[in-house]
């Protein structure tokens, strides 16, 4: 059970630097320690007066610090190794990076299936579950004041001046609940508040993601998994998350002993940069406050799908990282996403005819008499892929199959992905003469954003999300749906003169 009332532990900011030191164990071997956690650039340095045996050290150190907290390094690599002498004594260091550092009251076992909760948050957590009626204020609060202060008033009298104001929280903890592939995820309120005084007084919150899986988990499977609720996060707030305050909890034999550690993440993923393309809650997609069973059934879709998309998925998230920065490389790699798709989410590969089939069995046989060349391999890899879905069929089915809701709003999008696909192979395959690159450089930012927005609108569309409601709410620019759609028929418009008016 998670106490309502509980506080989570939390962590430093990964701006400021933490450091432990304290004895460690190592192959057998007690070293002295200093942990540094830095994000990228996290250590630790070991030391001893005798010679350390690198090769033996295993990926992952035990250690306490001099306050009395258990140091777990993990998943650590060789980084540099020294000798110094002083009076003719000699002494030994080794500095290696830990891609984790857990913190807490006893050590983990990385290898052993015993984490049984997750806690984290991220950075637009408040914005993406908008429970703005949780928390309030009676400003006219004369009416209810005998009823608040009854209580304290059995112990002294308490006068209520002219302008009684009653701050508040609902007391209700789950924000919502879904049971899905990857266990019980929740997003819950934690908030804290000073008892008052003549101070004053103070309520605070912080909302938390929390993960209970059907069994215990090792590390790197809990890793995987709160990377998997970055990326699904990420596409609903339209921008790169930050995970924040990475909790695990550990069951021991006795489950009323289970302990809660602190994750520090060297690699952690990159999140948002300041204000930069903030979400607002009325342009979001999903709205899991009062939509909760639409935003549940997408959820445990989008999840239950990751295995099958997650690398497509993870290039759209490096995509959402570049934020506002435009180029040839981030054009290819939006493309890519929709060669990157399994099977199924593809049009069907097409029977050739008759004609068509004879030939290309013939001319693979002709090939295959010829010397093994780069111009051979290339003709066969061609006329192997004929009746294969290509990459403009697979963006055009993409939009094809999920635009019913919205089509009417993006009117002629199928001919701005046309040209997308164009302008990437125009980088990929060389230079075409139907095609004018001169023409549609100043709107390769337009391109790129179409072949985005198609992607992870589709993603959203096949996990269940319905976007008719979406297509006629009043919108601005606090996602990425809405930003593309913000603009859309001005930049469509210029794009097409520039394409069709040869002057």
């Amino acid at each position: 059970m998670i106490k309502p009332w509980g506080s989570l532990s939390m962590a430093k900011s990964s701006s400021e630097t933490l450091a432990f030191h304290g004895p460690f164990l190592a192959s057998n071997q007690e070293l002295f320690g200093e942990v540094l956690i830095k994000g990228s650039g996290s250590s630790l340095t070991l030391r001893s007066s005798s010679e350390i045996n690198l090769g033996a050290l295993p990926r992952y150190i035990h250690g306490s610090s001099v306050d009395g907290q258990k140091i777990s390094c993990i998943d650590c690599i060789w980084a540099s190794q020294s000798r110094s002498t002083r009076v003719q004594v000699s002494y030994h260091s080794a500095k290696l990076f830990p891609h984790h550092v857990v913190v807490g009251d006893e050590h983990l076992d990385p290898t052993a299936q015993n984490i049984h909760r997750l806690d984290f948050s991220v950075s637009d957590l408040s914005t993406l579950f908008y429970d703005f009626d949780a928390f309030g204020l009676v400003i006219d609060a004369a009416p209810i004041m005998d009823v608040v202060l009854a209580q304290n008033r059995k112990i002294r009298a308490i006068e209520v001046g002219e302008w009684p104001e009653v701050h508040y929280f609902t007391g209700k903890i789950n924000v919502i609940e879904v049971d899905t592939a990857l266990g019980k995820i929740a997003v819950r309120h934690r908030p804290t508040f000073s008892m008052g005084g003549p101070l004053g007084n103070h309520m605070t919150n912080e909302m938390v993601v929390s993960l209970e899986p059907g069994q215990p988990l090792h590390f790197s499977e809990a890793i995987d998994r709160v990377a998997l609720l970055r990326r699904f996060l990420s596409v609903a707030a339209g921008r790169p998350q930050k995970i924040k305050n990475l909790e695990i909890t550990t069951t021991t034999a006795d489950p009323a002993r289970s302990r809660s550690l602190q994750v520090h993440w060297s690699y952690a993923p990159k999140g948002p940069r300041g204000d930069h393309h903030k979400p607002s809650p009325g342009d979001l997609p999903l709205d899991p406050i009062h939509h909760p069973e639409a935003f549940a059934t997408v959820i445990k879709n989008w999840i239950a799908g990751d295995e099958r998309l997650k690398i497509a998925r993870n290039r759209y998230v490096s995509c959402l990282e570049k934020r506002s920065t435009y180029g040839v490389d981030r054009l290819v790699a939006a493309a890519n996403m929709f060669d990157l798709l399994p099977p199924d989410a593809a049009p069907a590969v097409q029977a050739l005819p008759d004609d068509l089939a004879m030939f290309q069995a013939a001319a693979l046989k002709t090939l295959g008499t010829f010397a093994q060349s780069q111009d051979r391999d290339s003709v066969i890899s061609a006329i192997t892929r004929m009746g294969k879905p290509s990459l403009p069929k697979r963006v055009l089915h993409r939009w094809a199959t999920t635009k019913t809701d919205v089509a009417k709003v993006f009117p002629d999008l199928d001919y701005v992905l046309n040209q997308a696909i164009k302008c990437r192979n125009h980088f990929v395959h060389g230079a075409s003469k139907s095609f004018k690159f001169e023409r549609a450089e100043p709107f390769v930012f337009f391109l790129t954003d179409a072949l985005e927005f198609v992607f992870a609108f589709s993603d959203l569309v096949e996990a269940g999300w319905s976007a008719k409601e979406w297509a006629t709410r009043p919108y601005g620019d606090g996602h990425t749906f809405t930003r593309f759609r913000w603009g859309y028929a001005q930049t469509l418009a210029a794009f097409k003169a520039a394409m069709e008016n040869p002057a």
